[in-house]
Protein backbone atom coordinates (compact mmCIF):
# COMPACT_ATOMS: atom_id res chain seq x y z
CA UNK A 1 0.00 0.00 0.00
CA UNK A 2 1.20 3.49 -0.84
CA UNK A 3 -0.06 5.86 1.84
CA UNK A 4 0.22 8.86 -0.48
CA UNK A 5 -2.04 7.20 -3.07
CA UNK A 6 -4.68 5.29 -1.13
CA UNK A 7 -5.42 8.13 1.29
CA UNK A 8 -6.09 10.52 -1.60
CA UNK A 9 -7.77 8.08 -3.98
CA UNK A 10 -10.90 7.77 -1.86
CA UNK A 11 -12.78 10.81 -0.59
CA UNK A 12 -13.80 8.98 2.58
CA UNK A 13 -10.14 8.48 3.54
CA UNK A 14 -9.01 11.93 2.41
CA UNK A 15 -11.66 13.55 4.61
CA UNK A 16 -10.43 11.63 7.64
CA UNK A 17 -6.81 12.50 6.87
CA UNK A 18 -7.70 16.19 6.65
CA UNK A 19 -9.08 16.09 10.21
CA UNK A 20 -6.66 13.53 11.65
CA UNK A 21 -3.39 13.64 9.65
CA UNK A 22 -1.88 10.96 11.90
CA UNK A 23 -4.12 8.38 10.21
CA UNK A 24 -2.65 8.87 6.73
CA UNK A 25 0.22 6.44 7.02
CA UNK A 26 1.30 3.09 5.66
CA UNK A 27 1.16 1.67 9.18
CA UNK A 28 -1.69 1.89 11.70
CA UNK A 29 -1.13 4.59 14.35
CA UNK A 30 -0.13 3.46 17.83
CA UNK A 31 -2.76 3.24 20.56
CA UNK A 32 -1.33 6.36 22.20
CA UNK A 33 -1.95 8.39 19.05
CA UNK A 34 -5.44 6.97 18.73
CA UNK A 35 -6.15 7.91 22.33
CA UNK A 36 -5.11 11.50 21.57
CA UNK A 37 -7.34 11.56 18.47
CA UNK A 38 -10.31 10.28 20.44
CA UNK A 39 -9.73 12.69 23.31
CA UNK A 40 -9.89 15.62 20.90
CA UNK A 41 -13.00 14.35 19.11
CA UNK A 42 -15.02 12.70 21.88
CA UNK A 43 -13.58 13.02 25.40
CA UNK A 44 -14.34 10.36 27.97
CA UNK A 45 -13.30 7.20 26.13
CA UNK A 46 -10.15 5.21 26.81
CA UNK A 47 -8.23 3.24 24.19
CA UNK A 48 -6.83 0.12 25.87
CA UNK A 49 -4.90 -3.01 25.03
CA UNK A 50 -7.39 -5.90 24.78
CA UNK A 51 -7.35 -8.06 27.92
CA UNK A 52 -6.72 -11.79 27.48
CA UNK A 53 -10.33 -12.46 28.40
CA UNK A 54 -12.08 -9.64 26.61
CA UNK A 55 -15.75 -9.10 27.44
CA UNK A 56 -15.89 -6.47 24.72
CA UNK A 57 -19.40 -5.11 25.27
CA UNK A 58 -18.84 -4.74 29.02
CA UNK A 59 -15.59 -2.86 28.44
CA UNK A 60 -17.30 -0.45 26.05
CA UNK A 61 -20.05 0.09 28.61
CA UNK A 62 -17.34 1.25 31.03
CA UNK A 63 -15.93 3.70 28.48
CA UNK A 64 -13.03 1.54 27.27
CA UNK A 65 -12.30 0.56 23.66
CA UNK A 66 -10.09 -2.55 23.33
CA UNK A 67 -7.74 -1.88 20.41
CA UNK A 68 -5.15 -4.25 18.98
CA UNK A 69 -1.78 -2.83 18.01
CA UNK A 70 -1.12 -2.74 14.29
CA UNK A 71 -4.75 -3.36 13.28
CA UNK A 72 -6.39 -1.06 10.73
CA UNK A 73 -9.70 -2.69 11.63
CA UNK A 74 -9.35 -1.50 15.22
CA UNK A 75 -8.01 1.92 14.16
CA UNK A 76 -11.17 2.62 12.19
CA UNK A 77 -13.28 1.30 15.04
CA UNK A 78 -11.80 4.09 17.17
CA UNK A 79 -12.63 6.54 14.37
CA UNK A 80 -16.24 5.32 14.47
CA UNK A 81 -16.35 6.01 18.21
CA UNK A 82 -14.98 9.49 17.51
CA UNK A 83 -17.68 10.28 14.95
CA UNK A 84 -20.66 8.37 16.38
CA UNK A 85 -19.93 8.07 20.13
CA UNK A 86 -23.55 7.85 21.29
CA UNK A 87 -24.65 5.42 18.59
CA UNK A 88 -21.62 3.19 19.17
CA UNK A 89 -22.27 3.08 22.91
CA UNK A 90 -25.92 2.25 22.26
CA UNK A 91 -25.01 -0.43 19.72
CA UNK A 92 -22.63 -2.27 22.00
CA UNK A 93 -24.98 -1.83 24.94
CA UNK A 94 -27.80 -3.38 22.94
CA UNK A 95 -25.59 -6.24 21.75
CA UNK A 96 -24.47 -6.88 25.33
CA UNK A 97 -28.07 -7.04 26.53
CA UNK A 98 -29.02 -9.41 23.71
CA UNK A 99 -26.08 -11.66 24.53
CA UNK A 100 -27.11 -11.84 28.20
CA UNK A 101 -30.72 -12.63 27.27
CA UNK A 102 -29.66 -15.33 24.79
CA UNK A 103 -27.33 -17.00 27.27
CA UNK A 104 -29.91 -16.87 30.05
CA UNK A 105 -32.51 -18.48 27.82
CA UNK A 106 -30.06 -21.18 26.76
CA UNK A 107 -29.13 -21.89 30.39
CA UNK A 108 -32.79 -22.22 31.31
CA UNK A 109 -33.28 -24.68 28.46
CA UNK A 110 -30.06 -26.55 29.21
CA UNK A 111 -28.76 -25.82 25.70
CA UNK A 112 -25.84 -23.93 24.18
CA UNK A 113 -26.05 -20.25 23.20
CA UNK A 114 -23.61 -20.11 20.32
CA UNK A 115 -25.89 -18.79 17.58
CA UNK A 116 -26.49 -15.06 17.38
CA UNK A 117 -30.05 -13.85 16.97
CA UNK A 118 -31.28 -11.85 13.97
CA UNK A 119 -31.01 -8.54 15.78
CA UNK A 120 -27.42 -9.30 16.76
CA UNK A 121 -26.69 -10.05 13.09
CA UNK A 122 -28.28 -6.75 12.09
CA UNK A 123 -26.23 -4.78 14.60
CA UNK A 124 -23.03 -6.55 13.57
CA UNK A 125 -23.60 -5.48 9.96
CA UNK A 126 -24.25 -1.90 11.05
CA UNK A 127 -21.12 -1.91 13.19
CA UNK A 128 -18.92 -3.31 10.43
CA UNK A 129 -20.36 -2.32 7.05
CA UNK A 130 -22.79 0.60 7.31
CA UNK A 131 -23.05 3.94 5.57
CA UNK A 132 -25.33 6.45 7.32
CA UNK A 133 -27.57 8.60 5.09
CA UNK A 134 -29.14 11.48 6.99
CA UNK A 135 -31.42 14.36 6.08
CA UNK A 136 -34.94 15.64 6.46
CA UNK A 137 -37.76 13.14 6.75
CA UNK A 138 -38.91 14.17 3.27
CA UNK A 139 -35.44 13.62 1.83
CA UNK A 140 -35.16 10.16 3.39
CA UNK A 141 -38.62 9.26 2.05
CA UNK A 142 -37.49 10.32 -1.43
CA UNK A 143 -34.40 8.14 -1.11
CA UNK A 144 -36.42 5.14 0.04
CA UNK A 145 -38.57 5.40 -3.09
CA UNK A 146 -35.51 4.78 -5.30
CA UNK A 147 -33.23 2.75 -3.01
CA UNK A 148 -33.68 -0.45 -5.01
CA UNK A 149 -33.00 1.30 -8.33
CA UNK A 150 -29.82 2.05 -10.27
CA UNK A 151 -27.04 3.93 -8.50
CA UNK A 152 -27.33 6.81 -10.98
CA UNK A 153 -30.95 7.44 -9.94
CA UNK A 154 -30.04 7.15 -6.25
CA UNK A 155 -27.24 9.65 -6.82
CA UNK A 156 -29.69 12.14 -8.38
CA UNK A 157 -32.02 11.91 -5.38
CA UNK A 158 -29.18 12.16 -2.83
CA UNK A 159 -27.87 15.32 -4.44
CA UNK A 160 -31.25 16.92 -5.08
CA UNK A 161 -32.63 16.24 -1.61
CA UNK A 162 -29.55 17.35 0.35
CA UNK A 163 -29.01 13.99 2.04
CA UNK A 164 -25.62 13.78 3.72
CA UNK A 165 -23.51 10.69 4.27
CA UNK A 166 -20.85 9.31 6.59
CA UNK A 167 -19.26 5.93 7.07
CA UNK A 168 -20.08 4.23 10.37
CA UNK A 169 -18.95 0.68 9.58
CA UNK A 170 -15.26 0.53 10.35
CA UNK A 171 -14.62 -2.52 8.16
CA UNK A 172 -15.48 -0.40 5.11
CA UNK A 173 -12.59 1.96 5.76
CA UNK A 174 -10.24 -0.93 6.50
CA UNK A 175 -11.35 -2.39 3.17
CA UNK A 176 -10.15 0.74 1.35
CA UNK A 177 -6.79 1.00 3.09
CA UNK A 178 -6.01 -2.65 2.42
CA UNK A 179 -7.28 -2.26 -1.17
CA UNK A 180 -9.57 -5.26 -1.10
CA UNK A 181 -12.16 -6.18 -3.79
CA UNK A 182 -15.56 -4.47 -3.83
CA UNK A 183 -18.22 -5.52 -1.31
CA UNK A 184 -21.73 -4.38 -0.31
CA UNK A 185 -22.65 -1.89 2.37
CA UNK A 186 -25.55 -1.81 4.79
CA UNK A 187 -27.38 1.51 4.44
CA UNK A 188 -28.80 3.12 7.58
CA UNK A 189 -31.12 6.10 7.14
CA UNK A 190 -31.79 8.80 9.73
CA UNK A 191 -34.55 11.37 9.20
CA UNK A 192 -34.37 14.60 11.18
CA UNK A 193 -37.19 17.05 11.85
CA UNK A 194 -35.02 20.04 12.73
CA UNK A 195 -31.87 21.62 11.34
CA UNK A 196 -29.09 19.27 10.32
CA UNK A 197 -26.35 18.40 12.78
CA UNK A 198 -24.23 15.22 12.93
CA UNK A 199 -24.54 15.18 16.72
CA UNK A 200 -28.33 15.01 16.28
CA UNK A 201 -27.89 12.18 13.78
CA UNK A 202 -25.75 10.33 16.32
CA UNK A 203 -28.40 10.78 19.03
CA UNK A 204 -31.28 9.74 16.77
CA UNK A 205 -29.46 6.63 15.61
CA UNK A 206 -28.58 5.73 19.19
CA UNK A 207 -32.24 5.99 20.21
CA UNK A 208 -33.32 3.74 17.36
CA UNK A 209 -30.69 1.13 18.20
CA UNK A 210 -31.46 1.18 21.91
CA UNK A 211 -35.20 0.71 21.26
CA UNK A 212 -34.65 -2.38 19.10
CA UNK A 213 -35.16 -0.52 15.82
CA UNK A 214 -33.04 -2.96 13.81
CA UNK A 215 -34.67 -6.35 14.49
CA UNK A 216 -33.34 -8.00 11.32
CA UNK A 217 -30.48 -7.30 8.91
CA UNK A 218 -31.15 -4.51 6.41
CA UNK A 219 -31.50 -6.03 2.94
CA UNK A 220 -33.51 -3.47 0.97
CA UNK A 221 -30.68 -1.01 0.41
CA UNK A 222 -27.17 -2.26 -0.28
CA UNK A 223 -24.67 -0.09 -2.13
CA UNK A 224 -21.46 -1.29 -3.71
CA UNK A 225 -18.31 -0.28 -1.83
CA UNK A 226 -16.23 1.39 -3.02
CA UNK A 227 -18.12 3.29 -5.70
CA UNK A 228 -17.14 6.77 -6.93
CA UNK A 229 -20.70 8.09 -6.68
CA UNK A 230 -21.10 6.88 -3.09
CA UNK A 231 -17.64 8.20 -2.22
CA UNK A 232 -18.65 11.65 -3.51
CA UNK A 233 -21.58 11.83 -1.06
CA UNK A 234 -19.39 11.46 2.02
CA UNK A 235 -18.35 14.16 4.43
Amino acid sequence: MSASSVWHRHRSLALLAAVWPELASEQPPARERLAELLERASPGWRVIEPPQKCAYEALVASGQIPTRAGSWHDVFNVVAFAQFPTAKRALHGRVGALQVARRSLAAARGSRANDRGREEDALALIDECSVVLAGSSEAIAAYEQVQAGPIERIDEVIRASGIRARVLGHALLEHLVLERPAISTTVVTVGLSGSFDWAAVDEALAERIASGGFPVPQRAARLTWPDPLVDAWLE
